[in-house]
Order: C-alpha cells, then sequence, then structure tokens
C-alpha cells in the first residue's frame, strides 16, 4: 500500500480548503510589498516605493502563482495524474457547440450594454453604433489577450477544481454564492495597487457583489458545455474586455451628481446588472443552472477516495464599469 505523508493526508480530507488556503496565499503574497509600500494606493507602512517596472512582474506572479498552482497542487495530492489529466483535459475542452462561443464572448458584454442603456436612455448603445470599431481595436484585442492573462491564471482553480466540488456539496445556487464571494474577495490586495486601487469600503462591497452574481453565469455556462474551463476562460476574457470598451462608452455619459452618478461611479449599477442576470437564470433553469441532475453537477467527475488515504474527496477606476479578474 501506498505510503500516506501527513500533508498529502490533510489535503486530501480538506481539499476546498487547501485550494482555497493556497490560492489566496500565492495571490496576496506577490502583492504584499504593493500594498505595504508608499506607492500609489499602498498603505504606507514601508518607506519605499517600488519603482514602475517591477509592479508588472508581481502584478503576474500574482496571477498565475494563486488558483492554477493551488489547483494543480491539491489535484495532484488528493487524485494523482489521472485527476491531472481530467482538469487539463477541461482547459482544452473546445467541441461545445458554436452557440457556447458567442454566449462566452458576447454575455458579459450584452449585460452590460443593456443595463446602461436602460439607465442613460439609450446612449451607450447609440455611441457603440457610432464608434462600432472599438469592436475590433479594443475589444476583440482584449478578449484575446485576457485568455491567457488573467483566466489562464484563475479559471483552472476557480472552475476547474473548486466548482464541481462546491455544487456537488452545496448545489449550484449555494455553490456559486460561495465561490463569488471569495473570488472577488481574493482581490482585496489589488485594490491597494495602482491596477484597481484606491480601496473604498462601499465600492469594494459592490465589486464582490458583482462577482458573486457574475458567478452564476460562469457556473450555468460550466455546467451548459460540459465542464469546459475553455469557455469560462474565454468568458473571463470576454468579461474583462467589455468592461473596459463600457468604460471607453460612457465616458461623458454619466452626470456628475445625483442618484445615477452614485449608482455607476461607486459600481451598484455593476451589481444590479449582474444580480438581475444571476435571478433569471435561476428561475429560468429552476435553480439547476445547467445541471442536468445531481450526479452531472459541472460533469467533471469528482476525485474518489484512494486505498491510500480512505477519505472522501469532500475568479477607468472612475468608470465604475468593471469586473476586475
Amino acid at each position: 500500500m501506498p505510503t500516506v505523508t501527513p500533508r498529502r493526508g490533510a489535503l486530501a480530507r480538506h481539499p476546498l480548503g487547501a485550494f482555497f488556503g493556497l490560492a489566496f496565499a500565492g495571490a496576496w503574497l506577490p502583492l504584499v510589498p504593493i500594498v505595504l509600500s508608499q506607492g500609489e494606493h499602498g498603505l504606507g507602512i514601508l518607506p519605499v516605493v517600488l519603482p514602475d517596472p517591477l509592479l508588472l512582474p508581481l502584478a503576474l506572479l500574482a496571477t498565475f502563482a494563486g488558483p492554477l498552482v493551488a489547483a494543480l497542487v491539491v489535484t495532484a495530492a488528493v487524485d494523482g495524474r489521472a485527476g491531472l489529466r481530467r482538469l487539463g483535459g477541461s482547459m482544452v475542452r473546445w467541441r461545445v457547440g458554436a452557440r457556447w462561443y458567442l454566449v462566452a464572448v458576447f454575455a458579459p458584454l450584452t449585460i452590460w450594454l443593456a443595463t446602461y442603456s436602460l439607465a442613460l436612455t439609450g446612449s451607450p448603445l447609440a455611441a457603440l453604433a457610432q464608434q462600432w470599431t472599438l469592436l475590433f481595436t479594443l475589444f476583440f484585442p482584449l478578449v484575446a489577450v485576457g485568455i491567457i492573462f488573467p483566466s489562464v491564471g484563475e479559471e483552472p482553480g476557480w472552475r476547474g477544481f473548486a466548482l464541481p466540488r462546491l455544487q456537488a456539496r452545496h448545489g449550484p445556487v449555494i455553490g456559486s454564492l460561495i465561490l463569488g464571494a471569495l473570488h472577488g474577495l481574493w482581490h482585496l490586495p489589488s485594490f491597494f495597487t495602482p491596477f484597481a486601487g484606491p480601496f473604498v469600503p462601499q465600492h469594494f462591497a459592490a465589486f464582490v457583489l458583482t462577482a458573486m452574481f457574475a458567478t452564476f453565469l460562469y457556473t450555468w455556462l460550466f455546467n451548459r458545455t460540459g465542464g469546459s474551463v475553455l469557455l469560462a476562460m474565454i468568458m473571463h476574457g470576454a468579461s474583462n474586455a467589455a468592461s473596459a470598451l463600457m468604460s471607453a462608452l460612457v465616458v461623458g455619459l454619466v452626470p456628475e451628481v445625483g442618484w445615477m452618478h452614485a449608482l455607476e461611479d461607486g459600481g451598484w449599477l455593476n451589481a444590479l446588472a449582474f444580480g438581475a442576470a444571476a435571478l433569471v437564470l435561476v428561475v429560468a433553469t429552476r435553480g439547476r443552472l445547467g445541471a442536468a441532475s445531481p450526479g452531472s453537477l459541472g460533469h467533471t467527475p469528482l476525485p474518489s477516495p484512494t486505498p491510500s488515504t480512505q477519505h472522501p474527496a469532500p475568479t477607468d477606476r472612475s468608470s465604475g464599469v468593471r469586473l476586475a479578474s
């Protein structure tokens, strides 16, 4: 019988806890020097200002050392090579039907465009009609970049590892709420950096709510595509690209004062937009979010207990139009 180390036994007993712990640690630790520095939006605890050329490498390290590495480490420890093969297979699962590619690319943009056009009496839609070339000069190029950065660093963990387990344990709705909340909280250090700062408590609360509600869209897509992490990666890149496009379209359209300014500037309009989309999905799918049956949640086989362990295997700041990766 294979020897089981205490470390591997702990990972097998608590794979989700181990995954989230590693995902947070791997992403937060590289950002600590930026967060504690006296740089833009930093806490000013350390008497240093990091040079600009160092910021991007640290951000890249934070992205790729988080959920991706956590998923690989815990999968390897819990389910070995077979689990790694399944995880890798989900990242290249492309035979899903053309309509799901359209959903992945255009669903976030459609939600944002519809919401902001309703709130601003059609102005963003009219702006896109006049500046349609932005789709090709801004949106599609950012989708392509976003599939790699940050999606490769995040989606194998959020959707490939955590989502199937959370759905199996809590169901699609509660599982999505848990994953979305943790995904949103995972971004906290970036709000003390030039990349997403400054940190404003109410703005961050709106951001976390938006991440929670947007997760329902990812869960539905993941389930309907047979557990394709590739499609989740495409949607992640498309979501960030849609955020940038909408920021460009609403420049000058939002009043400087009033309720609309408060909703848009604080990010609350984003939360309302994706909250409405999440509610529609929950009602339309009767809470299944695309899962055909409890046994098919995520369509991704979970690791089964191994003889050696004997333990079950139990995601323009001023614009407000933003769901950071």
